[in-house]
């Protein structure tokens, strides 16, 4: 892996950038962070109609995904979950009935396809109509709702089943996944503020909606919260971002802490589904790995085919781009806001290097 400079004129231009993005209005607030694997390049906190801190918690949204992904691999790695396995073999209730007559049900779902996206599972529920399910009654009825497609048959991107993965996590581990991620990956990597609990109010960024995304308010926020969602919960400042990007980047150790061996960071970050498509008009190539996306190979991002990372609905994105010896963390708190923000700032950052 190379070691890679930033242009110093350059990159001021990348934090102007999504400086005039917070001075306009477009975003209320915001952290831009880039690092290497040698360090944290720089930092900055950009406070407009809000104000935050560079250790100001966001709600992080689905780059919780690459996250639980990493704890589920560390089974994988101990030898405890097989990721080819049925699910049901490790959780017998688990047993969604098929889509139709002939077609393969639950009994077919394993870990890899939860992963991968493609285990014919839905989402039980839009967003903002989870608050008052209760995390329980979600994992409950993912058991038993028929699939909507056969296993591996398509693509379709499904936030509810990492409940599935969050059961996993405390049966083969004894631990309940919130506090099996706080031992076993935050407290290693030095993450000592992620949390599904967003902390007091003044410790976290305020959180919005964008128009069309209402009625989406920081009391639906708090009750999302409350659900402790393995795909979508997890609040976090922008340095333990960057420290579990900076970790998978250096594959899988950061600062002597190992948390996952390399073999299994390479696992769960190359592309897994090649020659499966998402259904529309036209279908979609997806270009997804194990809890990671793969923009590196849609042809529209700077990045190499190495590059790993994941967006989340609140604004948030993590870029990690191993050829180029790069890791991008880019926060807002504006749930439904458009990728433009962090794309632009991934694009800016990568005309930095030298």
């Amino acid at each position: 892996m190379p070691v890679q400079m930033l242009d110093p004129v350059r990159l001021q231009r990348a934090f102007d950038l999504a400086r005039g993005h917070v001075a306009t209005g477009q975003v209320p607030a915001a952290v831009l962070a880039v690092a290497t694997s040698r360090e944290t390049v720089r930092v900055e906190a950009f406070s407009g109609t809000d104000f935050v801190e560079v250790d100001s918690r966001f709600a992080v949204a689905s780059i919780t995904k690459p996250i639980v992904a990493a704890a589920v691999m560390q089974l994988v790695e101990a030898g405890q979950l097989v990721l080819d396995d049925p699910v049901v073999r490790y959780l017998p209730e688990f047993r969604p009935p098929p889509r139709g007559q002939g077609e393969p049900g639950g009994e077919a779902v394993t870990a890899w396809q939860i992963l991968s996206h493609t285990s014919g599972m839905r989402d039980i529920a839009e967003p903002l109509e989870r608050v008052g399910i209760g995390a329980t009654r979600i994992y409950e009825e993912l058991c038993r709702r028929p699939l909507a497609s056969p296993p591996r048959a398509e693509y379709s991107y499904c936030t509810d089943s990492f409940y599935v993965l969050g059961e996993l996590i405390r049966r083969l581990s004894g631990l309940p996944y919130p506090e099996y991620l706080r031992e076993r990956l935050f407290k290693p990597l030095g993450m000592v503020s992620t949390s599904f609990d967003p902390g007091p109010a003044g410790a976290r960024a305020p959180f919005h909606a964008a128009p069309e995304a209402e009625p989406a308010t920081e009391d639906t926020f708090s009750a999302l919260a409350s659900l402790a969602h393995p795909g979508a919960g997890l609040s976090a400042p922008a340095g333990d971002v960057v420290a579990f990007g900076r970790a998978m980047l250096f594959g899988g150790t950061l600062d002597s802490a190992r948390v996952l061996g390399r073999p299994f960071v390479e696992l769960m970050t190359r592309e897994q589904t090649a020659g499966i498509l998402e259904s529309g008009t036209p279908p979609r190539e997806p270009r997804y790995a194990l809890g990671w996306a793969k923009s590196g190979l849609d042809g529209s991002s700077p990045g190499s085919p190495a590059q790993f990372g994941h967006a989340g609905a609140t604004g948030t994105r993590l870029w990690v781009d191993p050829a180029h010896d790069l890791v991008i963390v880019f926060l807002m708190n504006v749930w439904g806001a458009e990728n433009h923000y962090g794309l632009s700032a991934v694009q800016a950052l990568y005309g930095a290097l030298d």
